[in-house]
């Protein structure tokens, strides 16, 4: 008979130690026993159940009720390839969308660099005229007072 630890099953069912220990003590006592270890373990009727509470399946058996005959094979198989080909079409067409909206994004992002550059460059250019005003006026501002210096006190008060 085919037994399972509660680690063991923690690790098939992705859940931790204790989870499946609060899971397993909620099974009927005859889905588990202990091994000669005193360790506790879940039956395979009692993994089954677990498959049911837990809503996953870990233990896939290959059960076949019927041979079906080769006809209705092709024909699942066909359905199914036909089911698998809508899928990839589908997603097929949610990534060209995703990539036209990322597409967009950067032409926009683009649009908005470009109008930055044409501001930085407008900045400097004021920024330059402004320095150049500041030169000129300082220029003329010496040479004011080289001449006003030359006058006397009354003169320059004055203005005469």
């Amino acid at each position: 008979m085919n037994t399972k630890t509660v680690t063991e099953l923690a690790g098939l069912f992705g859940v931790t130690r204790q989870a499946m220990n609060k899971r397993v003590k909620s099974l009927a006592s005859e889905y588990v026993e202990k091994n000669e270890k005193n360790i506790t373990v879940v039956k395979q009727e009692g993994i089954h159940q677990l498959e049911q509470l837990m809503g996953k399946v870990v233990t896939a058996e290959a059960e076949v009720v019927d041979k079906p005959d080769l006809s209705q094979t092709t024909e699942l198989s066909l359905k199914d390839d036909s089911g698998m080909l809508d899928l990839v079409r589908n997603l097929m067409r949610d990534k060209n969308s995703e990539i036209d909206q990322l597409h967009h994004q950067l032409t926009v992002k683009d649009q908005q660099l470009a109008e930055k550059d044409k501001q930085i460059q407008r900045q400097q250019e004021m920024m330059e005229k402004a320095l150049g005003d500041q030169q000129q006026f300082f220029v003329e501002l010496q040479e004011q007072m080289k001449t006003a210096g030359n006058r006397g006190f009354f003169a320059r008060l004055f203005g005469k």
